[in-house]
């Protein structure tokens, strides 16, 4: 389908009530700017696409959104304004080279070069130093979300310090010369890599507690490519996904466990629409685990990532919580969570803080501890100590 039309059978449908306006985690970070808000990008859309947008700066109100879905939850008319953005980032993309964003830039050219977004896919492998997998298993655990997350912590924190015309500048220098991308393996969050590979450790032990066996491919491990998608580099993303299941077919990969909710919506429910032939089984890793749990004696609050329940996956960490503590949640929940503003922090690192403490500052209502289920989601609301992993929570209360 012609893309203008996708976006336009969309916009078109829009009522202009303004419903998406209240649940959209951006709008209020984004200073009540309208572009930053669902209803606005909808707006946006359409005006752009029915005229000539050539003059428009259009690429901050739809990168900037966090593909949530929250607003078609409320939406009388079915709008999906995450949806909108997507399709307007392939259109951003198709444009003139001085209208795309020179950080996505650099991502996708270091993701098609190097399989990772920083180059680092030894340092993304390190962690598993000493661990036995089951080298014959076809059944894989992947995803990098926890690996990158120290890295992005430590350049955000720089960021803060440089005018961004000038680090947008240096993503057009580092593109011409992609090699040097490597040196982001000096930067990074020293207390949360350990954190998190301690986190990844914690995965490791519960499988493994639950008798399953798997593989893992170490340095080898390709990046799923889900900047590719969500930055709108559709026709590099299709080459991509191709390649990564190639790959995974000549390793005879039957299974994937995922570990994160992204890496798991995107190997799910995207490689199908763009792998021709696609047939790895998708499993998250809590849905794997089969163990007995020692009770917390405290109540907990979740945060349920936005990739699992707003877009219609179902996943059994919610259960095992349930069975271990008394779970309060907060107002917002289920089908209404709000996003913690993770997906924001390369782009919009101002956005994503906003939008993180002021989820942060909500989930605190509902109890003191509270449990996330993402990697994005610690990263964005370990504001304090009793932020927890889902993997770091279950893993002190399984039962020798």
């Amino acid at each position: 389908m012609n893309l203008i039309k996708s976006i336009t059978d969309i916009t078109e449908k829009c009522i202009s009530c303004g419903f998406c306006e209240s649940v959209c985690p951006t709008l209020v970070p984004g200073d009540n700017n309208s572009v930053f808000g669902a209803r606005g990008r909808v707006i946006l859309a359409d005006f752009a696409v029915k005229n000539n947008s050539d003059d428009l700066e259009l690429a901050d109100s739809f990168y900037s959104c966090l593909d949530c879905y929250a607003c078609v939850n409320v939406c009388p008319a079915g709008v999906n304004a995450g949806v909108v953005s997507e399709l307007m980032k392939e259109f951003i993309v198709s444009k003139e080279q001085d209208k795309k964003n020179p950080i996505a830039e650099l991502i996708k050219t270091a993701i098609m070069e190097y399989e990772n977004p920083l180059g680092l896919k030894k340092e993304s492998a390190s962690w598993a130093s000493g661990i036995e997998f089951n080298e014959s298993s076809t059944y894989i655990l992947t995803g990098h979300m926890y690996q990158m997350m120290p890295y992005t912590r430590e350049i955000n924190k720089i960021r803060k310090y440089i005018d961004e015309n000038i680090i947008k500048n240096m993503a057009i220098a580092l593109k011409k010369h992609i090699s040097l991308i490597k040196f982001a393996g000096h930067f990074y969050d020293k207390s949360l890599k350990e954190k998190m590979e301690n986190d990844l450790r914690n995965i490791i032990f519960l499988l493994k507690k639950s008798g399953v066996k798997f593989g893992y491919l170490g340095s080898e491990e390709p990046y799923p490519g889900m900047f590719l998608y969500d930055l709108g580099y559709i026709e590099e993303f299709r080459e991509y996904a191709k390649r990564v299941y190639g790959y995974m077919a000549e390793k005879r990969i039957k299974k994937i466990i995922a570990i994160d909710p992204h890496t798991y919506d995107l190997l799910k429910n995207i490689y199908p629409k763009y792998v021709s032939g696609y047939n790895i089984d998708v499993i998250y890793y809590t849905d794997l685990l089969d163990l007995k749990y020692n009770k917390f004696e405290q109540s907990i609050t979740v945060q349920e990532p936005c990739h699992m329940l707003l877009h219609d996956n179902n996943f059994n960490a919610m259960n095992i919580l349930n069975s271990v503590a008394e779970v309060k949640l907060p107002s917002r929940n289920g089908k209404f969570t709000m996003c913690c503003g993770g997906p924001d922090e390369l782009l919009f690192p101002e956005i994503a803080k906003k939008a993180s403490k002021q989820r942060y500052m909500d989930l605190k209502k509902s109890a003191d501890n509270i449990v996330t289920i993402c990697p994005l989601c610690y990263n964005n609301l370990a504001y304090d100590k009793n932020v927890h992993d889902f993997s770091e929570f279950v893993v002190k209360l399984a039962k020798k």
